[in-house]
């Protein structure tokens, strides 16, 4: 299964740029065919030299020999660069910007039990790495430069050493697998080593993104030296993790380097015996050592590519494996764009459960008419936020419980649903983006007129006008340069720009003090003039004015009806007020 996943993923970016890749497969093998042509041809100088008397044909066969041995290094330099220059132009920069874009839209299309499940940091770690290692040219650059042209100057130089002597080229082949068996076995020792310290780093990752995003926890609590020393624990775990695989790689490249050592002493004694014999010339022994010498490198690029490479494919494997989870929410087969023309709203025998636990709603049956108000009351934990969620689909919403209009919200689009709806949370989220920005989010093309005007109705415009900038102050991360009430304010100055026909209010106004839930009251009551309105509250004060009423226990609804009608029944909701009177 992963590796299928891995194959599809390179199968799929690799593909979009496959002529460029095939172009440089048949093009480098020529910088293989010039790194052994040059030392042949110094050879065949030797043995010319060695074996024949000066000649006009001699020195213009010397004369050629020479130029190609000044040329052909230029020519393979400039075959390089040129890869070089397409495998980033062409290759690695357009294809990371592609991986890291598919990847991040694949994660922010994962829901809530995804973000439940890893840690955000971990999740963006993942994504670079992995964009790193498929699309960064450093790792194709490798395969290229290293890898590829290894094995075709490997090809070449057997072919050379057959017209040479047909057993020199038998025995060093013998002996450059030998060594690749070798190099393979002893690296891999290294390769679970590898791998757990890129885990640990995932984790240090993620955590170190958890503490920054919650500094303010941090100072409150005074644990900034405590959350240090976690992570100093961390940092020593992986310390001692790149210690031993420091340790493995310097271990091995001691017997390795002994090993090719060993092998060059034998080829260069054979090849001297070989000459005594007759069988070859003394420039023979020219190439013969060019051959053997690099021998070392040429295996251990073949060797320590295929088991850098090997680690890599499999810490890419285990991030694919998180991040091409199937997202829980996915729009239907042929699902329609949401039309929404009076907004009414039907619950039809909704249950709902987090994690096949216990029931958070259960078999709720309720009708909001197009333009009607409704107010969601009850006791913490009764399913009203979830209620809020399910309408959204931001929660796995079961078919057919949920229309609007008419229109079951599983067979529409996420995005047009979205569209539909405008949403006031409890905790207004804000992006480290100007507060002009911020307000407009959702409504991208709105003037700079009507951001004004929909922050005068929210009364964002008595404390914007205050700030350095005004409307293009930054907020800072999450807003964090505004007060609670401020941030509230421009969510709803956000949700009055949307202008939506159907408007969710949850605790919108918990974050404000009197005074300000006083004016932005007030502003709702003409924001949602001739809209659906679902406003969940704890504040009953704040529900004066809906039409209609609702109580929620354990996921069912108790009771229903006008304010005033459910104070006279003495019930739930009478309990409630008398509370917060």
């Amino acid at each position: 299964m992963k590796n299928r996943l891995l194959f599809d993923f390179i199968k799929k970016y690799y593909g979009q740029v496959k002529y460029t890749l095939l172009f440089m497969l048949l093009i480098l093998p020529v910088t293989s065919v010039i790194s052994q042509l040059v030392p042949w041809y110094v050879s065949k100088i030797i043995t010319l030299i060695n074996l024949n008397e000066p000649s006009d044909e001699i020195w213009q066969k010397l004369i050629v020999m020479f130029i190609a041995i000044a040329v052909l290094p230029v020519i393979s330099t400039l075959i390089s660069l040129f890869v070089m220059f397409l495998l980033q132009k062409k290759i690695a920069y357009p294809l990371g910007l592609r991986i890291r874009r598919d990847l991040f839209a694949q994660a922010l299309g994962q829901h809530r039990r995804f973000w439940s499940k890893y840690n955000a940091g971990t999740v963006f770690s993942k994504i670079d790495n992995t964009r790193r290692f498929i699309a960064a040219w450093g790792s194709l650059g490798d395969f290229l430069l290293f890898f590829y042209t290894s094995v075709w100057t490997l090809i070449i130089i057997l072919f050379l050493l057959a017209r040479i002597n047909l057993s020199f080229a038998l025995a060093y082949l013998c002996g450059t697998l030998i060594l690749f068996a070798v190099f393979h076995k002893v690296s891999s020792s290294t390769f679970k080593v590898s791998a757990q310290q890129e885990n640990f780093m995932n984790k240090i990752f993620g955590r170190t993104v958890n503490m920054v995003g919650n500094y303010f926890l941090l100072k409150i609590f005074a644990s900034v030296g405590r959350e240090s020393e976690k992570l100093d624990k961390d940092y020593t775990t992986v310390c001692k993790a790149m210690q031993k695989n420091a340790w493995l790689r310097n271990r091995n490249q001691l017997f390795l380097s002994i090993s090719v050592v060993l092998f060059e002493c034998l080829m260069i004694v054979y090849a001297v015996l070989l000459w005594t014999k007759g069988n070859i010339q003394v420039g023979n022994i020219v190439y013969i050592l060019n051959a053997v010498m690099p021998l070392g490198g040429i295996v251990a690029n073949l060797a320590g590519f295929w088991m850098l490479n090997r680690a890599h494919l499999y810490k890419v494997q285990n991030n694919l494996t998180m991040l091409a989870e199937t997202p829980e929410i996915k729009d239907a087969d042929n699902a329609k764009q949401l039309t929404v023309s009076s907004g009414k709203i039907e619950f039809k025998g909704l249950n709902f459960s987090y994690n096949d636990a216990g029931r958070v709603i259960s078999d709720l049956t309720l009708t909001v008419n197009g333009g009607e108000k409704v107010g969601i009351v009850g006791v913490s934990g009764g399913g009203k936020t979830t209620l809020l969620h399910l309408l959204q689909r931001l929660l796995p919403t079961p078919e057919k419980s949920i229309y609007i209009d008419g229109q079951d919200i599983t067979k529409v689009t996420q995005n047009s649903l979205h569209d539909a709806i405008a949403f006031i949370p409890q905790d207004t989220s804000l992006f480290h983006r100007t507060l002009s920005e911020n307000i407009s989010y959702g409504s991208f093309n709105a003037t700079e007129e009507q951001i004004a005007e929909a922050s005068r109705k929210a009364f964002v415009d008595e404390f914007a006008e205050e700030l350095p900038e005004k409307y293009q102050t930054l907020v800072g991360d999450k807003g964090v340069k505004l007060s609670g009430g401020q941030r509230q304010r421009a969510g709803i100055a956000r949700a009055v720009l949307k202008d939506c026909k159907i408007l969710l209010l949850d605790e919108a106004t918990s974050a404000l003090d009197s005074r300000s839930e006083k004016y932005i009251q007030e502003s709702l009551q003409n924001l949602i003039k001739g809209k659906t309105v679902i406003a969940v509250a704890h504040r009953l004060s704040t529900l004066e004015n809906m039409d209609r009423i609702v109580v929620i226990d354990n996921g069912l609804i108790i009771e229903e009806g006008r304010p005033e009608q459910l104070l006279r029944q003495q019930g739930k909701y009478a309990k409630l007020w008398n509370l917060q009177a």
